[in-house]
C-alpha cells in the first residue's frame, strides 16, 4: 500500500474504495480536464497551430484568410533563450580536495544533461510545470528524462507540491497486432515500492499482461549479465514549475494572441475582397454584369444608350483603424507576457541603463522560473548523491550551486568604457570577466601569450648578450 493512500485512510478521506478504484477515477478526471486541455492547446500554439483556423466567412465568395505570426513561439523561445542558453556555473565545495566531486559532476552535468534542463525549461513555461525522471542509461550513467506534462498525474505529499508520494503516468502507444496497427493506452503506477503496469481499456484499468508483477525502479546488471533489482529511497520524479500556480505563459496572452491574428486576418479580407474600382452604369445597353465585364476586359468598351454612360467610384481601403488596434495589442501582448519587444525601435540605441529597465518585466517572470528549478534541482541532486556512492565518491550536495547566467543583451561600448575605468581600482581578474567579449579560454590565451613574451625576451636578451661577446 502507497504512502499517499495510506495518508488518505488516516485521514478518514475514503470510505469503501480501493487504490485501484482511486487511480481510475483520477486517470477519468484527468483526461477530461481543462487543465490538459490547456496543455495541449500550449503546445498547438508553441506550433503555430492557432484558433484562428476556426475563422469562416458567411459566403463562399469572400476572403477567408487565416494568418498565424508564432507570436507564442517568440514569446517562449525568448524567456528560455534568456535564462537557458547560456552555459551554467555548476560547482561543489572549494580547494583542490573535491577534485572527485568536480570530476562526478562533470560526468552528471554533460551537453545531454543540460539540454535536458534547458528542454523542462521550456515545458515547464509552455504546460506551468515539466517533470524530469531520474534514471540510468545503458552504461550505467546518471541521466534525466523529461516526460511530457499532460501524460503525468501527481499525487503530492503536502499542498505546497514540493515533493511526490506516487504519481500515474498515462500516454498511447502504437501496436502491431495481426497486420494492423492499433493504438493502446499504457499506464504505469509509480509509488516508493516500485511500477505497477496498467492496460487502459473501456475507462477501467488492466493488468499488463506483459508484466503483471510489479516491477523496480531500476536494475543493476552485474559482470555475470544477471540484473538485479533496486527501488530510489524517493519516488523518481522530479516537478520543475514556470511559476507557483503551475499556469502556463499561455493563460496571460492567448486572447491578444487570438486578437491580432483575427485583426491582420480581416484586415487581409478587406483588401482582397475591395475592389480598385466601383462602375456606375447609366442606361447599359446588356444582359447582364457579366457580358459588361467581359466586353470591358476584351473590348475595352461597354454598349450604353444615347443618354448612358459609365461613371467610376474609388474604393477606400483606410485600414488606419485596424492597424492602429494590431499595434496595441501587440504592446499589450508585450507588457501581459512580461517580455521584450525586439521591434520596438528606440530597443537598439538604448544605454546601458535604459536596456537594464526594459528587462525588467523578464527578468522578474525569470526569476520565479529560477528559483522554482533551483527546487527541481536540488531534489535531483539527492539522485546524484547515489549515484555518486555507487561509484565510491561522496558527494556532499549541501554545497551544490547552479548558478544560471543569463543572456543579457547589453551596451558593449558603455560596458568596455567602464572596464577602462575600472583598472587600478579592481583587479585585471575581476575587470575581464566584466568584460563584454570575455569567455574562460581567455585566461589560457593570456597565460600562453604571457609564455611566449617570456620566451621572446630571453632570447633577445641572449642575442644581445651574444652580440656583445662577438663585439669584445
Amino acid at each position: 500500500m502507497s504512502n499517499w493512500f495510506e495518508n488518505l485512510l488516516t485521514k478518514l478521506m475514503i470510505t469503501g474504495t480501493t487504490e485501484k478504484e482511486i487511480l481510475e477515477i483520477e486517470i477519468r478526471e484527468h483526461l477530461a480536464s481543462e487543465k490538459t486541455k490547456l496543455m495541449k492547446t500550449a503546445y498547438d500554439y508553441y506550433r503555430n497551430n492557432t484558433e484562428i483556423r476556426n475563422k469562416r466567412v458567411e459566403v463562399s465568395w469572400r476572403t477567408n484568410s487565416q494568418i498565424e505570426m508564432g507570436l507564442f513561439k517568440k514569446l517562449v523561445d525568448q524567456k528560455v533563450g534568456y535564462l537557458f542558453s547560456k552555459e551554467p556555473t555548476i560547482s561543489i565545495g572549494e580547494g583542490d580536495s573535491n577534485e572527485q566531486e568536480a570530476e562526478i559532476l562533470n560526468d552528471i552535468f554533460d551537453e545531454e544533461l543540460l539540454s535536458t534542463v534547458k528542454s523542462l525549461g521550456k515545458e515547464a513555461i509552455l504546460k506551468g510545470v515539466a517533470y524530469g525522471l531520474p534514471y540510468y542509461d545503458e552504461n550505467g550513467r546518471l541521466r534525466l528524462f523529461k516526460i511530457p506534462t499532460e501524460q503525468i498525474i501527481p499525487f503530492w505529499k503536502d499542498e505546497r507540491h514540493i515533493e511526490l508520494d506516487a504519481f500515474i503516468r498515462v500516454y498511447v502507444q502504437p501496436v502491431y497486432e495481426f497486420q494492423r496497427k492499433v493504438y493502446k493506452t499504457y499506464v504505469e503506477y509509480w509509488d516508493e515500492t516500485g511500477i505497477t503496469d496498467y492496460i487502459w481499456k473501456d475507462n477501467h484499468l488492466e493488468l499488463n499482461p506483459v508484466s503483471k508483477e510489479k516491477q523496480a525502479h531500476f536494475y543493476y546488471q552485474n559482470g555475470d549479465g544477471n540484473k538485479t533489482p533496486y527501488v530510489w529511497d524517493k519516488v523518481p520524479l522530479i516537478p520543475f514549475r514556470y511559476n507557483e500556480y503551475e499556469d502556463s505563459l499561455l493563460v496571460q496572452v492567448k486572447s491578444l494572441i487570438d486578437n491580432i491574428q483575427l485583426q491582420m486576418s480581416t484586415n487581409a479580407d478587406m483588401l482582397a475582397d475591395m475592389p480598385k474600382l466601383i462602375y456606375v452604369l447609366k442606361n447599359y445597353q446588356g444582359a447582364d454584369l457579366n457580358e459588361f465585364m467581359t466586353n470591358l476586359n476584351r473590348f475595352r468598351s461597354v454598349k450604353v444608350a444615347s443618354d448612358g454612360g459609365v461613371d467610376t467610384l474609388q474604393a477606400s481601403s483606410d485600414t488606419t483603424g485596424a492597424e492602429q488596434d494590431i499595434a496595441r495589442s501587440r504592446k499589450f501582448l508585450y507588457e501581459s507576457a512580461r517580455a521584450i519587444d525586439t521591434q520596438d525601435e528606440n530597443l537598439g540605441n538604448a544605454s546601458g541603463q535604459a536596456l537594464k529597465w526594459r528587462y525588467t518585466d523578464l527578468d522578474l517572470d525569470c526569476n520565479e522560473l529560477e528559483n522554482e528549478f533551483q527546487k527541481g534541482l536540488k531534489q535531483f541532486m539527492w539522485f546524484a548523491q547515489q549515484y555518486a556512492s555507487n561509484n565510491g565518491v561522496t558527494l556532499d550536495i549541501s554545497t551544490f550551486s547552479y548558478v544560471f547566467n543569463r543572456d543579457v543583451i547589453s551596451n558593449e561600448s558603455e560596458a568596455i568604457q567602464d572596464c577602462s575605468n575600472s583598472i587600478g581600482i579592481l583587479d585585471d581578474l575581476t575587470i575581464r570577466e566584466q568584460h563584454p567579449w570575455y569567455k574562460p579560454e581567455v585566461e589560457e590565451r593570456l597565460e600562453k601569450q604571457k609564455k611566449e613574451h617570456i620566451e621572446e625576451y630571453q632570447q633577445n636578451s641572449f642575442e644581445k648578450v651574444v652580440d656583445e661577446d662577438e663585439e669584445r
